[in-house]
């Protein structure tokens, strides 16, 4: 199953959540998992402890302009193997975007590759881009992470208005759900509950019912370029994140 992780806004935990969630597969559900990170801020890639002066030109940019094969610029990591990116993807977006297969070029690529994963993991650009729209055609499903706080709320309104666009020429690509996350219930509590209840009553049951509280040891975590089960596995983060993939992977089952 490939799946983007997805907000048109920065700083909602898109990829905290791209690599824990990938990392929950692999460790508690025995998965194959290979991360790809399309954000020219290469976020992700640091998450895994990987610079961009090891990356070098062998980054994700490349890989989609079809410069480099998949071998040369996959790394493996011990929680599953990462399609780095570097602050180049952003000179390539339009070089992609010009290409015939545009905006299929993902999809068609990992055509090539996806039967050795059991989960893909894509991590996007906090923008509506060339990547984002790639991102989503080539996935089977798209999470969507909501900080509790208004401009977050909006961006997932716009975000949904923009996504059900697209399904008219990728019907395949569903939402699979939104979920709360950096959610601290002693600041700004009433607004908070507010809008996470005004999401509910929008997106039913997919809105996930667990919440990713805010917690530093996420934070700690990607400083050490680990994830939070291998960083801090009796944190609220670890905890969170293992309660969420539960309810994810019932989702799949309910479908």
């Amino acid at each position: 199953m490939i799946i983007s992780v997805v907000n048109n806004k920065g700083g909602v935990g898109k990829t905290t959540s791209t690599q824990n969630l990938g990392a929950a597969f692999q460790k508690f559900a025995n998965a194959r998992v290979l991360f790809i990170d399309l954000d020219g801020q290469a976020s992700l890639t640091r998450c895994f402890g990987v610079q961009e002066t090891q990356v070098g030109k062998n980054h994700v940019g490349n890989y989609l302009s079809g410069e480099l094969p998949f071998d040369t610029v996959v790394i493996h990591t011990p929680i599953g193997d990462l399609l780095p990116s570097a602050a180049e993807l952003n000179s390539k977006e339009d070089s992609i975007k010009a290409s015939p297969v545009f905006p299929f070029n993902l999809k068609l690529l990992l055509e090539k590759v996806k039967k050795n994963y059991d989960y893909i993991m894509i991590d996007c650009p906090p923008t509506l881009s060339g990547m984002t729209r790639i991102a989503l055609i080539a996935c089977d499903i798209y999470l969507v992470p909501l900080q509790a706080e208004f401009l977050s709320y909006e961006g997932l309104r716009n975000f949904l208005m923009y996504s059900s666009e697209l399904q008219l020429i990728s019907p395949q690509t569903k939402l699979g759900g939104v979920f709360a996350t950096r959610y601290n219930p002693r600041i700004n509590k009433k607004l908070s509950n507010d809008i996470i209840e005004a999401t509910k009553q929008q997106l039913g049951s997919a809105f996930f019912a667990t919440t990713i509280r805010d917690n530093i040891a996420i934070s700690e975590a990607q400083a050490n370029g680990q994830d939070i089960f291998s960083y801090s596995p009796e944190s609220n983060g670890a905890m969170d994140y293992y309660q969420l993939t539960k309810e994810i992977l019932g989702s799949f089952n309910d479908n």
